[in-house]
């Protein structure tokens, strides 16, 4: 009726998957307390002989056992020398879609010396099975008890270079169970025979039982159990990780700033979020462990941005410095990682792949060139086609400049350390170069002679026919380009040339002589030849691919003109306050009334009141980037941890207990539960509400693991809100921040 944990014969007799897990860690050397599995076999037998007997399911204790000595014997349970933990292992629990995490129940510090003690914990645990309908094993677990002075809970998750764990002092239970948030820490994973990376002795042990725990079970997302004795890290527990974590991951405006306005229109911002899936699939044909569930841009209040945690760990998992990353597109990353030799022994094949890729990448940017030229060539038949054209077009202009920007960064960086980038960059001829070339020669002509000056600095085109014809053609080879040339909402200097002709009346600058260079240059002329050639490609890629963006744009606007002439747009510019399902849904009959365009253009003022620094956190308190207006009383923000996504806007419901009923005039689809502390109790009262703010709790205690589960827009560690806040205020929950805001009650 019981098995050895690490006998390995725990899936084969039929136990669940939490049973099943910790016997093969045990069974593969991994460092489990020791312990036995009580079978199914043995709550069945003992039921059936009465030595357990259950009683009205309503009693506070619904199972009882009258001789304890008897059922101890019956079990057949080996002598124990100390306290022992006893664990639920049924069936039910540890699955890959619900782990029902907290809703049975364990006993810590059980006597297993004292038959009576231990057929009590065995009892108490049995007993929880009831809180689920029947119809599964009732395996349990029986551990001696680690003397920790350290424990928690951490997942390793396939997506990410680093575990994230949680830990307190002593036993973890008060952690898991939502009652403490414990302290939070990033430990890079170790790989293969790779060294320790951080200081700290429980963490350098941690990212040995981690690692090995990858090994046993395979590179999938594995949520463990751990305890620390101030020698060694035992594994208490490993299930699968049903829901991911919501990572505090670092963004950037790098790659958008200098073309898009801020922010940018409505469609441009929707165009990039539906592209995001893809655009991290020009590195993923290289590497398929990368990551495929973490986009490379998000959305922010309206704006995109990339996610700089992602890239730089693609650096790190290949082994590279992650400063190619920073070095590249700007912005600082939290963390600098340097090469690590051992990884880049072992990627060296996807390397060496990754560098012949990148010695086609010109001849590839040239072939992408000739399709944009042939696929934007002749005008879509309606929105849909024109969307569709839209999305290929930026997907591959994206796809394309990150290979090139990879085959150039490590150039640029050799370059810049050498310290002779400056020098040799101010001699190469790029598309941006013709470009500014071109308008000096304009301003040129224009010099010294009072009523052409006159005229561009009305921003009208002068009257000499000189100049217009010189225009003409600086208008043929740049006109395709604009201000905020990125955003397709944004003329081109073909459509609106005043600015540009304004700018044309200022003084002419002499250019600096370009740096001498020196003998290292010499040397590193190969180097430089790789850097060059990527970077005016991407220059000639990002010019024809603005080009498309213009034929483009012109077939949106010939549409809204049509639109706006039959008044379903009250302007032809409206269109572009549209997001891409709207945009298609125009064509479907969707008619947007003075309601909608009122509405549209209250988020357009609230979007541009914010100012985003250049690089940001995901749980940053996004609403400290908004300036409110002068005199205007600070909303009562509460911030905290974001287990989920999605945003909630609806009236508070202020808990100490569980409960089923709302408070009266309050609906489910708009009600927020507060609470101190949650576990799988609250689960009724999550039914009840639109999301979840929690007071005490860190971000993987069973309660949070269970609303991760049911998907609810949440957050944990929102200190003070059970204090702050009260039944029937007005909130705004943002999980993906972290943020729960009380405002004003809509009228």
């Amino acid at each position: 009726m019981i098995l050895r944990l690490g006998s390995g014969d725990a899936a084969q007799k039929g136990c669940g998957s939490k049973a099943a897990l910790l016997d093969r860690a045990a069974r593969a050397g991994l460092p489990v307390p020791p312990g036995v599995i009580v079978l199914d076999e043995a709550w069945r037998s003992a039921v059936e002989r009465g030595l357990v007997r259950v009683e009205r399911l309503t009693d506070r204790r619904p199972v009882s056992v009258p001789d304890p000595s008897l059922l101890v014997h019956l079990i057949g349970l080996p002598p124990f020398k100390g306290p022992l933990a006893v664990r639920s292992a049924f069936s039910a629990e540890d699955g890959a879609i619900d782990s029902l995490a907290g809703v049975f129940v364990s006993g810590l510090f059980v006597d297993g010396r004292r038959p009576a003690a231990l057929a009590a914990g065995l009892a108490g645990v049995w007993a929880s099975a009831f809180r689920r309908p029947r119809g599964f094993r009732r395996d349990l677990i029986l551990q001696e008890m680690v003397h920790a002075r350290r424990a928690g809970v951490a997942f390793t998750e396939r997506e990410y270079e680093d575990d994230l764990v949680n830990m307190a002092d002593g036993t973890a239970e008060g952690l898991v169970g939502g009652e403490l948030a414990g302290e939070q820490l990033l430990l890079p994973k170790r790989r293969g025979a790779e060294g320790p990376t951080v200081a700290d002795p429980i963490g350098a042990r941690l990212q040995i039982l981690l690692r090995d725990v990858r090994r046993v079970f395979d590179e999938a997302d594995w949520d463990v159990e751990w305890a620390d004795d101030g020698e060694r890290v035992w594994l208490v527990q490993v299930r699968p990780v049903t829901r991911p974590t919501l990572r505090n991951e670092q963004f950037t405006s790098a790659g958008h700033r200098e073309m898009l306005p801020d922010p940018p229109s409505r469609l441009m911002t929707s165009l990039i979020a539906s592209c995001a899936p893809r655009l991290f699939d020009a590195l993923r044909r290289f590497d398929r462990g990368l990551p495929a569930g973490r986009p490379l841009v998000e959305v922010f209040r309206g704006r995109p941005f990339l996610n700089l945690s992602l890239l730089t760990e693609t650096m790190r998992r290949w082994g590279l410095p992650s400063k190619l990353v920073t070095d590249s597109i700007g912005g600082a990353a939290d963390r600098d990682f340097g090469a690590q030799p051992l990884r880049l022994l072992r990627q060296a094949p996807l390397l060496a792949r990754l560098a012949a890729a990148q010695l086609r990448s010109v001849s590839s940017a040239a072939a992408a060139e000739r399709r944009i030229e042939e696929h934007t060539a002749s005008p879509p038949a309606g929105l849909a086609d024109t969307i569709e054209d839209l999305r290929w077009l930026y997907s591959t202009l994206v796809a394309e400049m990150l290979s090139l920007a990879a085959a150039m960064s490590g150039p640029l960086a050799l370059l810049r350390r050498a310290g002779v980038l400056a020098g040799l960059a101010s001699r190469w001829r790029s598309a941006g170069t013709e470009f500014r070339e071109d308008l000096a020669a304009l301003r040129a002509l224009a010099a010294g002679q009072p009523a052409l000056l006159e005229s561009l600095q009305r921003g009208t085109l002068p009257d000499d026919g000189v100049f217009r014809v010189e225009f003409e053609g600086w208008l043929e080879r740049h006109g395709h380009r604009g201000l905020y040339e990125g955003d397709i909402a944004c003329p081109r200097y073909r459509e609106e040339p005043e600015s540009l002709l304004r700018g044309l009346a200022a003084p002419a600058e002499e250019p600096p002589a370009p740096p001498l260079t020196s003998r290292r240059a010499g040397l590193l002329r190969p180097v430089a030849w790789q850097a060059e050639r990527t970077l005016l490609a991407r220059e000639r890629l990002r010019s024809a691919a603005l080009r498309g963006f213009e034929r483009l744009r012109g077939a949106l606007l010939a549409r809204a003109r049509t639109l706006a002439a039959r008044g379903v747009l009250p302007s032809v510019e409206a269109l572009f306050h549209l997001d891409l399902d709207e945009l298609r849904r125009l064509d479907e009959g969707f008619r947007p009334d003075a309601a909608f365009w009122r509405a549209r253009a209250a988020e357009n003022d609230s979007a541009r009141a914010y100012e985003f620094p250049d690089v940001f956190h995901r749980l940053d308190d996004i609403e400290s980037f908004r300036a409110g207006p002068p005199g205007e009383a600070a909303p009562a923000r509460l911030r905290g941890i974001g287990l989920t996504t999605g945003q909630v806007r609806g009236r508070a419901w202020v808990l100490t207990d569980p409960s089923v009923e709302l408070p009266p005039g309050q609906v489910a689809s708009e009600t927020i539960l507060v609470a101190r502390a949650v576990d799988a109790a609250w689960v009724p009262t999550f039914s009840r509400v639109a999301g979840v703010a929690v007071e005490v709790g860190g971000d993987l205690s069973h309660g949070s693991i269970t609303l991760r589960e049911m998907g609810l827009p949440a957050v944990t560690n929102v200190r003070g809100a059970t204090r702050a806040l009260r039944t029937g205020d007005s909130l705004i929950l943002r999980a993906d921040e972290g943020t729960v805001e009380r405002v004003e009650p809509d009228s």
